[in-house]
């Protein structure tokens, strides 16, 4: 079946969920409905130029309160509240709720209660949603009579746990230090901007691309939830001033001493099998551009990986925080809009000689 789509608020995310959608050959999904507060022909244009993607591979134009895309009408709607929004009107199934403001679980179930949507799914990592669901990690623990509003957490998060959840299945891991370095995000401020700002750290009003600047986010405890196995974890997170492409970190304890080799031969055949198209593997060494469009959550850097003889382990990997999550949300949006049992949760391991020959 085909998972009806509305999506609201355009931005960042919403456009690249928009372009994913238009240039797959089949989606499972489609987007029949959109809100935001820019005007019908703004959207257009922001669909058709972007400074990170370029041009759309495709046509977009406006007609009225419809956005055409390839030739397929998408409604526009242009409501400042999401219990405003008529989705049940062009029968929205599911609603990516994509502002960034609206992350409460009782303000976003009002796309239900309201708007006559069926699910949710919160681009962000939401405040008391009826569940986290990191895709590849504990997607499969979703459960349709209850969960109706879901957070994936965040990009950083999805690309810490699938590398986590590899070393925890395959040879246990506690004792977890996380660092995400995160490119550019679209509220920070080109110029130091002190006021305007909702956010409490000073520090995150500074302008954009000439600092390297900290901020207080509590992803390992996002990481935690979707793994409760792992137990307590800490964690830094930095925000640097590139345009696209971001690094995360990870390093713990495992059960045994285990060698580069094997880790790496682990992350090759997770990627290869159970987690293909959620973890990527990529044999040659790699900076942050070259991440970039990459659908996974995570792309696994094997020059990055470190052990020791007391069992220590450290691993590394790349992720577009945009184009990456953006695939996930479309994951869930279509796991929890298809009616369907959820499959069995056990992971079946396959077996990849050649992709970690040449480490």
């Amino acid at each position: 079946m085909t998972v009806t789509i509305g999506i609201n608020g355009l931005g960042r995310i919403g456009r690249s969920l928009t372009r994913i959608v238009a240039a797959a050959p089949n989606p499972g999904v489609e987007i029949v409905a959109v809100n935001d507060l820019a005007s019908t022909e703004k959207l257009a244009y922001g669909l058709r130029r972007d400074s990170i993607r370029g041009a759309f591979p495709g046509t977009v134009s406006s007609r009225g309160d419809q956005l055409v895309v390839n030739d397929r009408t998408i409604r526009a709607f242009h409501h400042e509240r999401p219990e405003r929004i008529p989705w049940a009107e062009e029968g929205v199934d599911v609603v990516i709720e994509a502002t960034g403001r609206f992350r409460a679980g009782t303000a976003a179930r009002s796309h239900i209660t309201h708007g006559g949507a069926r699910k949710v799914v919160i681009s962000a990592s939401a405040d008391d949603p009826d569940a986290f669901l990191v895709y590849g990690a504990n997607h499969l623990s979703y459960d349709p009579d209850l969960h109706d509003v879901v957070s994936p957490a965040s990009c950083g998060v999805n690309a810490l746990t699938v590398m986590a959840k590899v070393l925890l299945d395959r040879f246990g891991l506690s004792s977890v230090n996380t660092s995400v370095m995160l490119a550019a995000q679209g509220w920070q401020r080109v110029q130091d901007s002190l006021v305007g700002n909702s956010r409490e750290d000073p520090r995150l009003g500074r302008a954009v691309g000439e600092s390297i600047v900290p901020h207080n986010y509590v992803v390992g405890d996002l990481v935690r939830v979707a793994l409760p196995e792992i137990g307590e974890m800490r964690y830094s997170y930095y925000c640097v001033p590139t345009p696209v492409g971001s690094l995360a970190e990870l390093s713990g304890q495992t059960r045994r001493p285990v060698t580069i080799e094997e880790v790496n031969r682990a992350m090759a055949e997770a990627a290869a099998g159970p987690l293909r198209g959620v973890l990527a593997y990529d044999p040659d060494p790699t900076v942050s551009i070259d991440v970039k469009n990459n659908s996974a959550s995570c792309l696994f850097d094997p020059s990055g990986t470190q052990t020791t003889a007391s069992g220590g382990v450290k691993v590394r990997g790349w992720f577009d925080n945009e184009w990456g999550f953006s695939n996930r949300l479309l994951d869930l949006a279509r796991l929890v809009g298809e009616r369907l049992p959820v499959p069995s949760s056990r992971m079946n391991w396959s077996v990849v000689e050649d992709l970690v020959s040449n480490q």
